[in-house]
C-alpha cells in the first residue's frame, strides 16, 4: 500500500481544484471512482502478468515479445515522451511557487531560476534517488495536509458547481495524471517476494488487490481533501492552483511555496533517471545526448508556448499514460489465462483508455 500511494501522489494534485471548479464537484469525485476501480484493475492485471512470465521480462519487454518491434516503440514512445512532459508541467509548477514566495520578482526569473535549479539536480549523482522521492513526496502530503486543516471552517466544494456538463471531458486527463501509479507495480511485486507470511497463514491466501485498492484510494483520498482545501479558502482558481494562492496569509504561502518547490525539485529527479535509463539503456545513447534532451525538452517547450499547467497535465494523462496503460491491459489479456467475461472487461477498460487518448488529442487540436 505505502508503495502504491508513494508512487501515485504526486504534483497532479495542483491541476485538480481547478477542474473541480469547472466540471463539478459530483462529477470529479465520480472520475476519481471510476478511473480509480479502472486503474486499480488494470495495476492488478500487470501484477498478475509479472507473476506469471515471473518477472523475466518487464512492460517494453513484454510489449515487444507478444507486439513486435511496434509495440516495443509505441510503449517506448508513450513512456519516454510522456515523462519529458511531466518534467515540462513540473517546470511550470516550479516556477509558480517561485513567484508565490517571491511575488514581487521580474516575470522572466522565476521559470529561468527554477529551470537552472532541476537542471544541476539532473546532472548531480542519482544514487539517492528513492531518498530523494521519498522527501517530496513527504512535501507534497505535508502541503495537502496544511491546506486542508487549514482551511476549516470552511473546507468544502461550496465554490464549485455539482456536475457542469459543458465540461464533463475536462477531468478525464488531469485526474489520470494525478491517479496513475502503474510504476509502483514493479516493486510492489519485488516486495510481495520478500513478504513473510505470518505462521499459520498461506502465501496462496495473498491478495494484492487489497494493497493495490488501499494505496490509490488513500491518493484519492488526499487529492479530495485537498480540493476542498481549496475551494475553500482561495478566492480565485486557476490551473495550477499556485498562482491563484497571492491572498493567503504570507506564513502559509511562505510555506507551501518551500514545501512545493521541494516536492517538485526532488521528484524531478527520478523522472529524469528513468528517462535517462530508457535513452541509454534501451537505445544505447550517449550521456551527453541523454542529459541534454533532459535539460533543454523543458525550458524549450515552456518558451514555445506550452506553459499551461492544465493543458501539459492533460495531454500527458489523456495520451501517454492512456497509452501507458492500453498497452498493460493488452499485454495482460495476452499473457493471462482468463474467462470470456475477464476478456469482455478488459477489452472495455483497454476501449476507455483508447477512446480517452484519441479525445485528447483531437481537443488539444482543435483548442
Amino acid at each position: 500500500m505505502a508503495i502504491v500511494t508513494a508512487a501515485t501522489v504526486g504534483d497532479g494534485v495542483f491541476a485538480l481544484p481547478f477542474v473541480f471548479q469547472q466540471a463539478g464537484w459530483l462529477l470529479c469525485l465520480a472520475y476519481l471512482a471510476v478511473l480509480g476501480a479502472i486503474v486499480i484493475s488494470a495495476h492488478l492485471v500487470y501484477f498478475r502478468t509479472l507473476e506469471k512470465v515471473g518477472e523475466k521480462k518487464r512492460l517494453l519487454g513484454l510489449a515487444r515479445r507478444y507486439f513486435g518491434e511496434g509495440g516495443f516503440w509505441i510503449g517506448f514512445a508513450a513512456i519516454v515522451i510522456g515523462l519529458l512532459l511531466t518534467l515540462v508541467a513540473y517546470l511550470i509548477l516550479g516556477s509558480e511557487f517561485i513567484r508565490l514566495g517571491f511575488p514581487g520578482a521580474p516575470s522572466w526569473l522565476p521559470l529561468t531560476a527554477f529551470w537552472l535549479f532541476i537542471a544541476a539536480i539532473m546532472l548531480m549523482n542519482d544514487s539517492r534517488v528513492i531518498e530523494l522521492e521519498i522527501v517530496g513526496i513527504l512535501c507534497t502530503s505535508i502541503v495537502i495536509g496544511l491546506i486542508f486543516f487549514t482551511a476549516f471552517p470552511n473546507a468544502g466544494f461550496d465554490g464549485a458547481p455539482i456536475v457542469n456538463w459543458a465540461n464533463a471531458f475536462l477531468p478525464f486527463g488531469a485526474v489520470l495524471f494525478s491517479i496513475a501509479g502503474w510504476t509502483s507495480i514493479e516493486p510492489a511485486y519485488e516486495s510481495k517476494k520478500g513478504f513473510r507470511v505470518r505462521a499459520g497463514v498461506s502465501r496462496q491466501k495473498f491478495s494484492p488487490w487489497i494493497a493495490l485498492a488501499s494505496g490509490t484510494a488513500f491518493a484519492a483520498l488526499l487529492y479530495t481533501m485537498f480540493s476542498a482545501g481549496v475551494l475553500g479558502t482561495a478566492s480565485h482558481i486557476t490551473p495550477d492552483t499556485i498562482s491563484g494562492l497571492g491572498d493567503w496569509p504570507a506564513w502559509k504561502r511562505d510555506i507551501v511555496a518551500a514545501l512545493g518547490l521541494l516536492a517538485v525539485a526532488t521528484v524531478a529527479m527520478p523522472i529524469s533517471r528513468e528517462i535517462k535509463n530508457a535513452l541509454e539503456k534501451d537505445l544505447k545513447w550517449n550521456k551527453v545526448w541523454s542529459r541534454a534532451l533532459i535539460i533543454f525538452f523543458p525550458i524549450v517547450c515552456v518558451l514555445a508556448g506550452l506553459n499551461n499547467f492544465l493543458v501539459v497535465v492533460g495531454i500527458v494523462g489523456g495520451v501517454f499514460l492512456s497509452t501507458q496503460y492500453l498497452l498493460i491491459v493488452s499485454v495482460g489479456r495476452r499473457v493471462l489465462s482468463l474467462s470470456l467475461a475477464q476478456k469482455i472487461a478488459l477489452d472495455i477498460v483497454a476501449g476507455v483508455f483508447a477512446l480517452a487518448a484519441i479525445y485528447q488529442i483531437v481537443s488539444f487540436i482543435v483548442q
